[in-house]
Parts: structure tokens; sequence; C-alpha cells
């Protein structure tokens, strides 16, 4: 019987299943009555908890995208081809929809699967419902220099456990 060698692998070069949401960004994306909202993220992941499939993901407490999510309790994550839809993610980071509908600005189209917006142009969506929300406290952090990089102006990150209830894929 043949042994197998493990090799050592720096984490960042691991670039497919679950530790990578296809090497770029995905789009968060949430209603708010008639109202649809979205926002690129890169932070984020699925596993298993409280026995169901689950999608973590992390808004900061002054994107606009929070409210809708706080008001829906259900979310989407749109995966959109990154090379080809390059321009619309970009778009979508810079402005803010509070100010704009910025997903028609982006050129981008809303579909929905039962009742949950998604971005029409993506490759595959997540549907999920929220389970769990959390806000990240600075006392929490065992990292210190976490909070002196990323978290200077205070605005943490909430985190959001949601259970999946469709995935979607052309």
């Amino acid at each position: 019987m043949p042994i197998h060698v493990f090799q050592p692998v720096d984490p960042q070069e691991v670039d497919e299943g679950p530790f990578c949401f296809d090497g770029g960004k995905m789009l968060v994306t949430a209603a708010n009555g008639d109202k649809v909202n979205a926002t690129a993220s890169s932070f984020g992941g699925v596993g298993y908890l409280w026995g169901k499939r689950v999608a973590i993901i992390y808004v900061r407490a002054s994107r606009y995208t929070k409210e809708f999510l706080d008001a829906s309790n259900e979310f989407s994550l749109s995966f959109l081809n990154r090379n080809e839809y390059r321009g619309a993610l970009k778009y979508l980071e810079a402005v803010s929809g509070r100010d704009e509908d910025k997903i028609a600005g982006a050129r981008l189209n809303v579909n929905y699967y039962e009742g949950i917006p998604f971005i029409d142009e993506a490759d595959s969506v997540i549907t999920c419902k929220v389970l769990y929300k959390q806000k990240y406290e600075e006392e929490g952090f065992v990292d210190r220099s976490i909070v002196d990089e990323v978290y200077k102006d205070g605005d943490y990150h909430y985190m959001y456990i949601g259970e999946i209830k469709k995935i979607l894929v052309r």
C-alpha cells in the first residue's frame, strides 16, 4: 500500500473550494420593502453549524446594505465573472446605495428566487435566511494588530450566519 505524503501549503495559495469565492468579490444583496441594495465583499465562508449548511458573511455597521439585511433577515450571495464584470464590481464598491440605485448604475439586474433578490448576471447564487448576527467588539480581538489595521475608524463588521436555502447555478 503506497504511503501518501502530505505537503504543507501556504493558505494564501489555496484558491479553490470553500477557501475562495472564485478568487474575487461576491455581491451581498438584500431587500428592504421594494428596494434592493448590494455590496461587494470578499469576507465570508461556508460551513456546517447547528445541523444546517450555512454561509457566513461580514458587513460593516456603516454599510447601507446592513439596514436591508436587518429589515429582511434574508440575503443572497451572487458570484459574477470577475473579468467580465470588473467595472461593475468596482462601481458597487465606490458608490453608496443611499445616494443612488447603484445596481442600476453598475448596469446589473435584480432577479428573485423565492422572494430573495439576487444579481441576475451571476454565474452562481446562494440564497440564505439569517439565523444569527453579532457585532465584532474590540475586546474580542486576541490579535490586536487587526484592530489597528482594519478598524482604526471603529467601523466594526457584523457577522451574519445564514442558513443556505438554495444554490442556483447556470
